[in-house]
């Protein structure tokens, strides 16, 4: 029997065909067992980019704007306390130096007593409205401020006033100077502020800490 030899091309392109079946089988199995990862992998990141690695997704946060504080009666740098409010739970050396002294009688304060060398000058710590303005002859000018159904605040010992009873006063506007009193104090130019809310006097102090959201 005559044996047929096989032509010189014959052997490459089989190897070629092999090969490429070869390469077909190995792309058609890294597929599936990629997928196959993925569906089975619960922490596999489904949003995760594979163009940009970089690419972030833009965060929103839910921070509330914070409220805005009353402010101090007074815009000088100058002015100190002379005496604080009297609190009956506070200790006796505290009760001590917040009582004011007037022709050889002790009072509560009931407020707070400031004082300083220079005149000064005094603002409203909120909108508000004018609603009293009168003389007492041991306090000098007294200037009452409604600022709203809560709150109310008292002025005493005023020079120059520069506003009228019915005016509107926006917070930290100019309302008066400070003036003199017949109240014992270590400097000349005085202010006795007190600030009631719901009807009950309270330490100014602890009236500035507040915001005027929970004044409201």
């Amino acid at each position: 029997m005559k044996k047929r030899k096989l032509k010189g091309y014959v052997l490459p392109t089989l190897y070629l065909f092999i090969i490429g079946l070869m390469a077909v089988g190995v792309t058609f199995l890294s597929k599936n067992l990629l997928d196959k990862n993925v569906e089975t992998d619960e922490n596999y990141n489904y949003s995760m980019s594979v163009f940009d690695e970089n690419e972030q997704t833009p965060t929103t946060t839910n921070e509330e704007p914070v409220s805005e504080k009353v402010s101090m009666p007074y815009t000088s740098a100058n002015v100190t306390v002379a005496k604080s409010f009297y609190n009956k739970d506070e200790s006796n050396e505290n009760q001590e130096s917040a009582l004011i002294y007037y022709e050889n009688t002790y009072m509560p304060n009931t407020g707070v007593l400031y004082e300083s060398d220079e005149i000064f000058d005094v603002v409203s710590p909120m909108d508000g409205t004018v609603k009293d303005i009168k003389t007492d002859e041991i306090l000098g000018t007294v200037l009452t401020i409604e600022h709203n159904s809560k709150v109310t605040s008292v002025y005493y010992a005023l020079g120059e006033t520069k506003v009228n009873v019915g005016d509107t006063v926006t917070k930290n506007q100019l309302i008066a100077t400070s003036g003199t009193s017949k109240l014992e104090t270590d400097k000349e130019q005085t202010l006795l502020f007190e600030v009631y809310i719901d009807g009950v006097l309270t330490n100014p102090t602890e009236f500035y800490k507040k915001t005027l959201d929970e004044l409201k």
